[in-house]
């Protein structure tokens, strides 16, 4: 009898200490008074099995599943990691054949290397993965890999946020100029940012100062802004700041939101000029940097607009060539001075199911190369206005946190097993604009807009080199139709389609000195017979999206 009490003893607290390691501490203590009320165990045995059992549990990591990922986390809760990543796989469409090459020759380069951006492809926009979690109840940390792109390193950062009126974070992160960048590229609305976010600074290493208070948040950051030892000149950090204000959460109104903020930055940094790498021609192998350039809206067609500083041709310095014998693709021994000013406003009035969003935002862009002699000028307007409809009822300010967009969540979730459930399903519009004005280039007339100009080059049709303010503005108006469906967190489908409207019809960028001629052209005849030059642009993207 006393051996068989002894063995069940022991079987009991075995088993009870194995219940502890997965964190069952509550059925401990209701298995252990069941077996002291049936005479099993004595009151002391079971005081000394629970103890045990207790201080396993305290001492045992525990596993959570969160929207489909798995985190690790200490006993107390104070230090936890997680596995996190995206892959975002595109397919995209567009009307480039309408510029193509036919019996009567028009547009006669759509083979041509630059035309690359409108080629309708499939194509891996983001696969990302990394980990993150907390770090002695005090910080969360980050750090992400980027499979796709120049970057290998996505964001590698530490954020010491204790307190929620003041914290510090150090490392690669998102600068915060803006609502759209600020939104993870889980969460935007559409497939890709306006406008607005194309002209602004995203992940750059730095420090920055952020905290929140009831409906009211601020950011200030300190930069480089390339990854570079070019990222500072004369020793001059870049900054940015942005504050908002929710006032329905000030309010207390959970149902809606009433969001303004303001943002802006300011940059002076070195860039890089170097040969072009066209494949044709003298002319494309002179010397030069981009200071800004636009995509069409969606990220459809590459360098629509772009402005590029003339710099030292390499060969006059060191290799002793000039021209053809330079090369393609060969850096300056000397970098251009770029100076960035930016502020921009955001506002967003959303109520349960229905949002209205937009963004403005103006720079001033001044660039000089000593070198060559140049000085370039131009003023940048962005803007962007959206609506968006969650047709299956969700609320907006469920996803709204700290003066930006989480992920939206599907009451009724997608099921795979059963194909029951309808998800979540949103539409959404958006209208996006940039302007370039105010342009003057000086100094070199290898310093050059392209793209949609107003005015063009004799002898180009690509680009303009006019010292004359003014002469060289241009720009584009898009219109996207989207729509959205979430099966569950992880997972979504999303399409949109744009329409783009150049302000003025231009080739395809480094491809002017291949054609003779401007927009029109005039024959010995004398009839003046009009190129078809790319005026509009027509884009359908469809995405399916997996993120953890």
């Amino acid at each position: 009898m006393i051996l068989n009490k002894k063995l069940a003893v022991a079987v009991s607290g075995a088993v009870l200490l194995m219940a502890g390691q997965i964190a069952l501490a509550d059925s401990t203590t209701d298995i252990v008074d069941a077996l002291i009320s049936k005479g099993v165990l004595t009151e002391e045995e079971g005081k000394l099995i629970s103890k045990g059992a207790k201080a396993k549990a305290d001492a045992t990591p525990t596993v959570k599943e969160k929207d489909g990922a798995f985190i690790l986390s200490s006993p107390n809760g104070k230090n936890s990691i997680q596995l996190t990543g995206r892959l975002h796989f595109d397919s995209r469409f567009n009307n480039t054949d309408t510029f193509d090459t036919g019996s009567n020759g028009n547009y006669p380069y759509a083979h041509d290397f630059d035309t690359k951006s409108v080629a309708d492809h499939f194509e891996v926009r983001r696969a990302r993965i990394g980990v993150k979690g907390r770090l002695g109840g005090i910080a969360d940390y980050e750090i992400v890999g980027n499979f796709v792109g120049a970057t290998n390193l996505d964001v590698a950062y530490l954020d010491i946020n204790k307190y929620e009126p003041l914290g510090l974070v150090f490392g690669r992160f998102k600068v915060a100029p803006n609502l759209e960048i600020k939104t993870s590229s889980n969460n935007m609305d559409f497939l890709e940012r306006s406008y607005v976010s194309q002209n602004a600074p995203e992940k750059r290493y730095g420090a920055a100062l952020h905290g929140e208070f009831t409906g009211l948040t601020y950011f200030g950051s300190v930069f480089q802004n390339n990854d570079s030892a070019l990222s500072m000149k004369d020793n001059t950090l870049s900054t940015a700041g942005r504050a908002t204000a929710n006032f329905s959460e000030i309010m207390g109104n959970k149902d809606m939101i009433a969001h303004v903020g303001l943002n802006g930055y300011s940059s002076n940094y070195e860039i890089n000029t170097a040969t072009s790498g066209n494949t044709s021609g003298i002319e494309e192998k002179t010397t030069r940097g981009t200071v800004f350039s636009f995509a069409s809206g969606g990220r459809g067609l590459a360098n629509a607009y772009r402005m590029q500083i003339a710099g030292q041709q390499p060969g006059s310095v060191a290799a002793g060539a000039t021209g053809d014998s330079a090369g393609y693709g060969i850096l300056s021994p000397n970098t251009s001075s770029v100076h960035n000013d930016n502020l921009g406003l955001e506002a967003i009035m959303a109520y349960n199911n229905v949002k209205l969003q937009g963004e403005y935002s103006r720079a001033y862009y001044k660039a000089h190369d000593h070198s060559a002699a140049a000085d370039m000028e131009a003023d940048v307007n962005t803007w962007y206005g959206e609506a968006l409809w969650i047709m299956t009822g969700e609320k907006y300010s469920d996803s709204y946190k700290k003066g930006a967009f989480g992920s939206l969540k599907p009451k009724n979730e997608f099921n795979f097993d059963t194909g029951s459930g309808y998800g979540l399903w949103e539409l959404g519009f958006r209208v996006d604009s940039f302007k370039v004005g105010d342009t003057v280039s000086t100094g070199s007339s290898s310093s050059r807009f392209q793209g949609a100009t107003q005015n063009l080059t004799s002898g180009k049709i690509d680009e303009c080199t006019s010292s004359n303010r003014g002469d060289c503005d241009g720009g584009a108006k898009s219109y996207t139709a989207g729509l959205k469906w979430v099966m569950n967190p992880n997972m979504l489908i999303k399409g949109s389609y744009t329409y783009t409207d150049f302000d003025n019809g231009f080739y395809r960028v480094d491809i002017g000195s291949k054609v003779n001629g401007v927009r029109s052209t005039t024959s010995t005849s004398g009839v003046t017979n009009s190129l078809k030059l790319i005026d509009h642009e027509n884009l359908l993207m469809i995405r399916g999206q997996y993120m953890f």
